[in-house]
């Protein structure tokens, strides 16, 4: 969904972002199980950032040009995200974390445009996957 934004549309972005949160960790809890074979946790939560300005928090940032929510999923063990070491010599490692963008706010035409995300179709091969470097790095 995409319409422009006004302040008075703030209560519609956040409630779209708990929803959101709520499906996503609906479907997360069904991946729960095989990570448990190794030992692993899923940690789920919000990020928001402004990408204009490369700026993350854990925190809600004030809705502007730039504003995104995401919604994570981060692999972990005793607490502490996994890392899986790389061979492909462009990194050491890879944590193993993914997110999906649920919320953003950017300027067109002179308007800040608010994109509002329903999508869930990517969850699956992104547990896949990260499950496969899992079972390929231990």
């Amino acid at each position: 969904m995409k319409f422009v934004y006004t302040s008075d549309k703030d209560d519609e972005i956040v409630k779209h972002e708990k929803i959101m949160l709520e499906k996503y960790s609906n479907i997360l809890d069904s991946y729960r199980a095989i990570f448990k074979e190794y030992n692993c946790s899923l940690k789920v939560g919000y990020g928001w950032e402004n990408f204009l300005k490369k700026e993350h928090s854990t925190n809600r940032l004030p809705f502007k040009n730039g504003y995104e929510c995401c919604i994570y999923c981060e692999v972990q063990k005793d607490g502490t995200e996994v890392r899986i070491g790389s061979n492909d010599g462009e990194v050491d490692y890879y944590v193993l974390s993914v997110s999906w963008t649920v919320s953003s706010i950017e300027r067109r035409f002179f308007k800040l445009n608010v994109s509002l995300s329903s999508d869930t179709d990517d969850i699956e091969n992104d547990m896949n996957e990260l499950f496969q470097l899992l079972s390929n790095g231990k």
